[in-house]
């Protein structure tokens, strides 16, 4: 069985879309599904039970499934031990994030990694969580890391690696703008702006509210972007909860009050294959080595 159309299987299989899996891996729909067709022939028979609008895995696909991930995993396993034999300078970390921690987090990380492992190559992907745990599933990438927690399998380990802290943020004048700190207590009558519902940081607002008493607080707007909420709060349109390390906020004419209270920090979390290729201890030493207070 070749490799990469073991790859490619798994990512269909994890997606059950063609066209998600074929964007996912940068490649064409066509490309995929020759792929997906190729190996079914060389095993003689269906991996994806197609008779409905949605693909689902047969039972071969779900038994194969399991297979691949542990076949990618050991050719992963096979290429450092073979380069580490041969005494070869290079080794790569396939790294994925969300645009906040690769931006705020991931460079300090980086450069630790660069001081400490000279002979690791480190490459960042920026995606939303659920397509980089994806990766992560079927070997793509090495690990990710992402706001939140996410159960561990027996596949996948997850572990805490920092605590973010959240902030509240006001236009310029406001009333709480030279607070010491807030909580909801203090922001009953605001109006406040977020991402769209299911995302890392609307979940980060709902926390930050959930044991709060006087009713739901009061949504004036969203946006699928962070750096969009900050300057829309700049310009006067609402409040906003946010981690402490968004760049926006650099450079932004707003006031930032630390937020205290239940949800007060967001867990920042790394996800890797339980049998991780060498290189993800390295990524371990590095972050706990990093501060995310500022």
């Amino acid at each position: 069985m070749d490799l990469k159309r073991l790859k490619t299987f798994a990512r269909v299989a994890r997606t059950l879309n063609l066209s998600e899996a074929a964007r996912q891996i940068h490649r064409t729909q066509s490309s995929v599904t020759e792929q997906i067709q190729a190996l079914e022939a060389d095993l003689g028979v269906a991996l994806f039970d197609r008779s409905n609008r949605k693909l689902a895995l047969t039972a071969a696909g779900t038994c194969l499934l399991g297979y691949a991930d542990r076949l990618i995993d050991l050719a992963d396993e096979a290429r450092d031990a073979v380069l580490a034999a041969a005494g070869s300078a290079s080794r790569t970390l396939q790294i994925g994030t969300i645009e906040t921690l690769a931006a705020a987090f991931l460079p300090d990380v980086v450069a630790r990694i660069a001081a400490a492992h000279p002979d690791i190559a480190v490459r960042v992907t920026v995606a939303q969580t659920t397509a980089l745990h994806a990766q992560v599933m079927d070997g793509t990438l090495d690990a990710t890391l992402f706001f939140g927690t996410r159960a561990a399998g027996d596949d996948v380990a997850c572990s805490v690696v920092a605590h973010a802290p959240l902030v509240l943020i006001v236009p310029p004048g406001h009333a709480l703008a030279a607070r010491a700190s807030a909580g909801h207590e203090d922001v009953a009558h605001e109006r406040f702006l977020v991402t769209a519902s299911g995302c890392a940081y609307r979940r980060m607002f709902e926390a930050a509210f959930r044991s709060r008493m006087d009713g739901e607080p009061v949504i004036a707007g969203e946006s699928d972007s962070v750096a969009a909420l900050v300057r829309l709060v700049e310009r006067g349109l609402g409040c906003a909860i946010v981690p402490r390390m968004v760049p926006a906020l650099a450079d932004a004419r707003v006031a930032v009050v630390p937020w205290h209270g239940e949800g007060a920090t967001v867990p920042v979390s790394i996800a890797h294959r339980t049998r991780a290729s060498s290189t993800v201890a390295s990524l371990h030493e590095a972050m706990a080595a990093v501060d995310v207070q500022h």
